[in-house]
């Protein structure tokens, strides 16, 4: 686990437009390709609409794929975002709950449009829905149309001024607690990260997601000081955890290194992919 990429790097975090990513499936898995990345996996946000694209093209260029998918939950105060791999994508009881999540991203993007509207700012939702298309609506995409019609010059303006926490316009998440994912996640054959821990989390409530179910830590992300990657690395020896990383590219015009700038080793790939119930999938 110290990042030896002998046996080539993984990125097992990119998100593509079949939730807030930038670039097609194909395109996504294409430029991790162009990287040098020999194992990837889609983990777009409450879906996995993208993946059986992701799938042909991983097929095509001969590198492997992973299920995954991107969850949020809160709790207490805290939002954390978990990543679920190695699931069997057709999972019922795992595809209900995403759409769930799916439905409340909706439901809290109007809200979000309906407190601009309040505060001088004429988005309308119809605008939104056709910028995110088929995908999960997020703040990144009422983010990215406040920016195309002019009205801040940057999304993290955006953020900053009305839809990011403290914000006119911002809503917390749903309350779901993150033993719903984990049981979730575990029921379809998958395993459990939590994303970018950075500094967000004490130690003792990561401790506490660990004896609810949780199986890893992303150590290895553009966000995660050295310090935090130490933290991550001492809490997965002492508790027998999944190591895990990557990139969280959303596409070129992200504020993101590319894909593969991690350089996550394969062997961590190997790793997670051994503890999930359900292979889905690898070349051969």
């Amino acid at each position: 686990m110290n990042g030896n990429t002998g046996g080539g790097k993984v990125d097992l975090h990119l998100h593509s437009t079949a939730s807030d990513g930038q670039l097609a499936p194909a395109a996504v898995v294409e430029r991790a390709v162009h990287a040098g990345v020999v194992g990837l996996s889609l983990s777009d946000h409450d879906t996995v609409a993208g993946l059986n694209e992701a799938w042909e093209a991983a097929r095509r260029f001969g590198v492997r794929l992973l299920s995954a998918t991107e969850l949020s939950a809160r709790i207490d105060g805290y939002a954390p975002h978990l990543l679920a791999y190695g699931f069997d994508p057709d999972s019922k009881d795992l595809l209900g709950f995403m759409k769930e999540c799916k439905d409340y991203r909706y439901g809290r993007a109007v809200e979000i449009v309906r407190l601009l509207n309040t505060v001088g700012v004429p988005l309308r939702m119809e605008q939104v829905e056709a910028a995110a298309g088929d995908a999960a609506v997020t703040r990144a995409h009422i983010g990215r149309e406040l920016v195309r019609r002019g009205f801040v010059r940057r999304i993290g303006d955006a953020f900053d001024k009305w839809i990011g926490e403290g914000g006119p316009a911002y809503l917390d998440k749903a309350p779901i607690p993150p033993s719903d994912v984990f049981k979730a996640v575990h029921a379809a054959g998958g395993v459990v990260i939590l994303a970018h821990p950075g500094t967000t989390y004490p130690v003792e409530l990561i401790k506490e997601w660990i004896e609810q179910g949780l199986d890893g830590i992303e150590v290895m992300h553009p966000s995660n000081s050295p310090g935090v990657r130490r933290m991550a690395l001492k809490l997965i020896e002492q508790h027998d955890l999944l190591p895990s990383g990557g990139s969280d590219w959303h596409g070129p015009e992200g504020h993101r290194p590319g894909p593969g700038t991690e350089k996550v080793p394969v062997e961590w790939l190997d790793q997670i992919e051994k503890r999930c119930e359900w292979k889905y999938a690898t070349t051969n």
